[in-house]
Parts: structure tokens; C-alpha cells; sequence
């Protein structure tokens, strides 16, 4: 039997598997993001910014919402974070490490360490969570062996599987306990987004919105340097759709598509302006 072709890039058993050998290391600039795409159909809750202007130092990232999922009959949960990419290929696909974060939903089982990776092509939307080295542990403090695979166990034998509609291996690592796998994350929970690094250099601009009333639509305009606020530069707004449904505050325009106390949905026009 060959083997699997993942092999060459793995460095250990256990350790972080990759899609790419040739890959190059990710270094932070001064960057200036505008959050969300001009054009782009979108919703923000209560309480969120429905525009962001942010400028310094940083590098680009995955942001990912709040994800259950689950592998071999067992859930799990992996909390929402901004991941820094650290690499990317040749072809464009973009990498980035997490360590430890994923946790059990299952009662009495726990996790003894758990290595992925974030990783999205130049044309994905959305990214791929690959898992490596993720270790169950009963109520009984013993491992759990080869729970991944449960009754695709002689599919593992063929190398690879597909998942998602990507061809990936599935499994247990040597049949052991540290599980190999992957999970297809939408781009409403798994988004491009810049990291930005706190060195007190950071400025950002952001429009809140803060729910309906009649025809009356409610925000707040905020600026941060580092990570405070600046009271100063804060403002209350409000917008009558009966007029227009199409708001705008320091050079943004926004077209409402639908608006309630709980959610809005809008395209952007144009961008806020910098400061």
C-alpha cells in the first residue's frame, strides 16, 4: 500500500499536518483596512459595527465566529478568534495555527491538546479548520483510540476520503488516539480579516448600530486609538428611512435593505473617510 501523501509534510506524528511544502512566511506592514466590501450584501446585529476603518500595523487573518462541529460522534466547540495567517503558498492558499482552543460538548469527555490549522485558497470563501493531534480522554481519565474513524475504519485503508468536497484523510493517526480530520467552515462564520498588532499605533473608525424605532434608524459613531475609545470623538446619529434609505456619516454611504431591532441588512457605497 502507498503511502499517504500527506506524509512528506508532516514533520512528526502528531504535529500540525499541512496542505503546501512551499510556503512563505507572512510578515506584518501598515495596512489600512475598510470592513465590509464596497458592493457586498450584509447584516449586523445590535450592538455591532456595521462599518470599520482600521490603520497600522498588522497582518492579514481569519476571523472566526462561534463553531460547533462535529467528528466521529463526538461535538465540539471552537470559540470565535482572529487568526493571524502565518504562511502562504505559492498558489495562493493561506495558513494559519491554533493551539488548544477546541473543546468538548460531550459530557465526561475531555480534550488533552489539540493542534489546527485555518486554511483558505485564493478563490475559497469561507476556510477549512484541519485538526491534528486531538487526544479524547474519558471520565476515566484513559484515552479514547481510533474514535475518528468509528465504522469508515477500512475506508481509511484507500488513504483519503472526501470531505466537503475536498479529498482529505480522515482518521486516527496509527490507529491511536491523536485524530486527523477536516470541517468545511462557511464564510458567515470564517471571513478574511487583517489582524492588527496593539502597539498604541492602531487607529480605528467604526459605525454602530443600535436599532429602530418607527422609521427611525439609530448609531453610533466611534474612533479607537490602540484599544481605547476616545469619548471625544464619538457621536449619536439618527436617520429617518421615510426620507432616504441611504444614510451616510463622514464620506460613508450605506443603502438600507431592511432594518428591525435585531438585525440590519445594507450595501456599502462608499467608505468612511480617514481621520
Amino acid at each position: 500500500m502507498k503511502s499517504p501523501y500527506w506524509l512528506g509534510c508532516i514533520a512528526a506524528i502528531g504535529s500540525v499536518f499541512l496542505t503546501g511544502c512551499q510556503t512563505t512566511g507572512v510578515t506584518q506592514k501598515l495596512h489600512t483596512e475598510m470592513h465590509p466590501p464596497i458592493g457586498q450584501v450584509v447584516s449586523a446585529e445590535i450592538g455591532e459595527s456595521v462599518l470599520e476603518r482600521t490603520r497600522g500595523y498588522g497582518a492579514p487573518g481569519f476571523r472566526v465566529k462561534d463553531l460547533e462541529f462535529e467528528q466521529g460522534g463526538y461535538r465540539f466547540f471552537l470559540p470565535g478568534a482572529l487568526y493571524q495567517i502565518n504562511y502562504e503558498s505559492q498558489e495562493g492558499k493561506s495558513t494559519a495555527y491554533g493551539y488548544g482552543n477546541i473543546r468538548s460538548l460531550n459530557e465526561g469527555i475531555s480534550i488533552s491538546g489539540s493542534n489546527f490549522q485555518l486554511i483558505s485558497g485564493p478563490t475559497d470563501s469561507g476556510c477549512t479548520l484541519q485538526v491534528s493531534n486531538l487526544n479524547l480522554i474519558d471520565r476515566d481519565g484513559k484515552l479514547i483510540t481510533n474514535w475518528v474513524s468509528g465504522d469508515q475504519s477500512e475506508q481509511q485503508d484507500e488513504n483519503a476520503i472526501a470531505i466537503g468536497g475536498r479529498t482529505i484523510l480522515s482518521g486516527s493517526i496509527l490507529r491511536g488516539s491523536s485524530a486527523l480530520f477536516a470541517v468545511d467552515v462557511p464564510d458567515n462564520q470564517c471571513t478574511k480579516r487583517y489582524k492588527f498588532s496593539d502597539y498604541g499605533q492602531t487607529f480605528r473608525q467604526e459605525l454602530i448600530y443600535l436599532g429602530r424605532s418607527g422609521d427611525e434608524l439609530s448609531f453610533k459613531y466611534r474612533e479607537f486609538s490602540g484599544s481605547l475609545a476616545r469619548p471625544a470623538f464619538s457621536a449619536d446619529l439618527k436617520y429617518d428611512l421615510s426620507e432616504s434609505q441611504t444614510i451616510g456619516y463622514r464620506g460613508a454611504r450605506i443603502d438600507v435593505i431592511e432594518a428591525g431591532n435585531q438585525v440590519i441588512r445594507y450595501q456599502v457605497q462608499n467608505n468612511i473617510q480617514g481621520i
